[in-house]
Formats: structure tokens, C-alpha cells, sequence
């Protein structure tokens, strides 16, 4: 287990400081705000009514408005780091340890919430850039970080026979969320996933990528 991990854990534990809680339950109140209203059409004094806290209050714990956004999509992704970690951590066979990087990361790509938090990303990032760099650098860049590493880590032990662990990475999360992302952002009225289909389709890469990269 990694030392970043155990600390986190051995955080966990203890008591929330009371300044942590309060600014938990402010990004929880903005998350609230943004899913109604959008990124565009919030403010912060919108934020301040809905946490029930002064905009002197609310900007001492964040100093814009896109610095709140971030935390809220940060809390967000919590589960997933989580998650994979876990996952990733383990002693397990590779299969296994990819259908769980698979599902976990399909099953917080494609909840409502992280989708609707998502469409307000792409709607916004030609105007606030760092919007979309720290959406990337919490989720699909820090999967692709931790999944290669994970790989490198195979390759040595002779699980993973692929020349390019950091290629073999991009490829799976690919396929991964390939198939529904475009379909979650772009139509959202008609998208829908249970999880049936998200195994199935986590089934189905693990089965295509081992084949071509497992022993």
C-alpha cells in the first residue's frame, strides 16, 4: 500500500476539523446550485444562500468560482481514486484487477451527476480552460496514470506482455468509456446505463484486451 494511501486512511479516521466540514458542506450546497442552474447562471452569493453562510465565509474558502467548481467535481471523483486504488493495490490476477478498474471508472463516468457536471465542463472550458485541465488531471488523466503504472509494475512480474504499457493504458480506458461518453454528452435525454450493461461492456474489453496483452 502506498504511503499516500495510508495516510488518507489514517485521515479518514480521525475527527473532520471543523473548517474541513464547513468547507465540505459548502462545495455539498454547490454541487446543489450548479446541477440546477449551470455554471454560467450560478453566482456565488446563489452558493452563499444555499449553504446558509456570508459570501465573506464562502470566499474565504474559495476564491472563485471556478476554484468551487473544481472541488465540487474533486468531491466527485473521491469514489473512483478510491476505487481504483484499491484496485490497483491488490494482489489480484489482472483480469480481475482490470474489471474492477473498468467498472469503477465506467460506473463514475457515467452517473448522473459526474454526467450533467461533465456537459457543464464542455459547455464552459472554451471560456474557463482550467475547467477542463483539472477535470482531466482528476479523472481520465489520473486513471491513465495509475493504470500505467500498474502495467509497468506487470510487465516486470511477466503478467502483461505489451511492449508499451503507457499505449496499452490509453487503449483500455478507451474502450472503456469510448462507446458511451459521446452519447452521455451529446444526447443526454437519451442516455441510460444500468449496471447489467456496464459489466457486460467491462466483460467484453477485459476479455479483448487479455487476449491480446496477458499471458
Amino acid at each position: 500500500m502506498s504511503s499516500a494511501a495510508g495516510m488518507d486512511r489514517k485521515a479518514a479516521r480521525g475527527p473532520i476539523p471543523r473548517g474541513a466540514r464547513r468547507r465540505a458542506e459548502i462545495a455539498q450546497a454547490a454541487e446543489q446550485v450548479f446541477l440546477q442552474h449551470g455554471f454560467a447562471e450560478t453566482t456565488m452569493q446563489s452558493v452563499a444562500w444555499a449553504a446558509e453562510c456570508s459570501k465573506e465565509t464562502l470566499y474565504r474558502h474559495f476564491g472563485s468560482k471556478e476554484e468551487l467548481f473544481i472541488e465540487v467535481v474533486n468531491n466527485r471523483n473521491n469514489h473512483v481514486r478510491q476505487a481504483l486504488d484499491a484496485s490497483l493495490e491488490s494482489d489480484g490476477r489482472l483480469p480481475d484487477v482490470l474489471r474492477s478498474v473498468g467498472i469503477a471508472l465506467l460506473e463514475i463516468m457515467c452517473s448522473p451527476t459526474v454526467a450533467a457536471l461533465a456537459r457543464m465542463i464542455v459547455n464552459e472550458t472554451h471560456r474557463h480552460p482550467a475547467l477542463g485541465e483539472a477535470f482531466y488531471a482528476m479523472a481520465p488523466g489520473r486513471t491513465l496514470q495509475k493504470l500505467t503504472a500498474y502495467l509497468t509494475e506487470a510487465r516486470t512480474r511477466g503478467t502483461f506482455t505489451g511492449d508499451d504499457p503507457a499505449r496499452a493504458a490509453e487503449i483500455f480506458t478507451g474502450s472503456i468509456v469510448g462507446k458511451f461518453i459521446p452519447v452521455m454528452l451529446f444526447t443526454p435525454n437519451r442516455f441510460a446505463i444500468d449496471a447489467g450493461q456496464i459489466e457486460g461492456h467491462v466483460d467484453e474489453v477485459v476479455r479483448v484486451f487479455t487476449a491480446s496483452y496477458a499471458i
